[in-house]
């Protein structure tokens, strides 16, 4: 089954991997996405609860939605220059992440993109990020500090909520939509 297969190698020739490819595999705690790969489909990795890290290729664009869910012994994460939307709930509930580089290149973070990522205490957000889904950093309890970098302009409702640490959030007077509830209500909100 499914729970037996700990790693995976895929050849260099494939350039996509599609919806649901790997979902399940509990067992799997390696695997090396080929350089040439354009496409991640939904749910592909979602549920793969024994891996740690993972490279994405600098050919993806996207990540669709529950591409890495509830992966939750990931600890390392590359997301590469050239991505522009992390999907909705792309690394929910990956539990063991503990810092997450957002790449300038993004302009959008889906729904749930980083929910209950309990560990998750570092965020860079790159300089292009003009949408924060709703719920895209719920619960992420360990969260102290963040910059909403100049370029936003929407932060969906709950983007923040149950970020029981955050103490200070610095966001762009630019900004123009924010969402019910999205930032704790003892967190101190600085304009720049």
């Amino acid at each position: 089954g499914k729970d037996k297969l700990t790693e995976i190698y895929i050849p260099d020739s494939v350039t996509e991997i599609g919806d649901n490819a790997f979902a399940g595999c509990t067992g799997l705690n390696s695997i090396v996405i080929p350089k040439d790969t354009t496409y991640i489909g939904m749910n592909a990795f979602s549920g793969c609860t024994s891996l740690t890290s993972i490279v994405i290729p600098e050919g993806v664009k996207e990540l669709d939605y529950n591409t890495f869910k509830g992966c939750i012994n990931l600890t390392s994460v590359v997301i590469p220059q050239g991505i522009t939307t992390i999907g909705d709930r792309a690394f929910m509930e990956c539990t063991s992440l503990t810092n997450i580089v957002v790449p300038d290149s993004v302009t959008t973070i889906g729904d749930g993109a980083f929910e209950n990522c309990y560990d998750l205490s570092s965020i860079h957000l790159g300089e292009s990020v003009e949408s924060i889904g709703e719920g895209a950093f719920f619960a992420c309890k360990n969260l102290e500090s963040i910059t909403l970098p100049a370029s936003v302009v929407e932060v969906g409702a709950y983007a923040f909520s149950g970020c029981d640490s955050l103490r200070s959030i610095q966001i762009p007077e630019a900004l123009m939509e924010v969402g019910y509830d999205a930032f704790p209500e003892d967190t101190k909100v600085i304009l720049y």
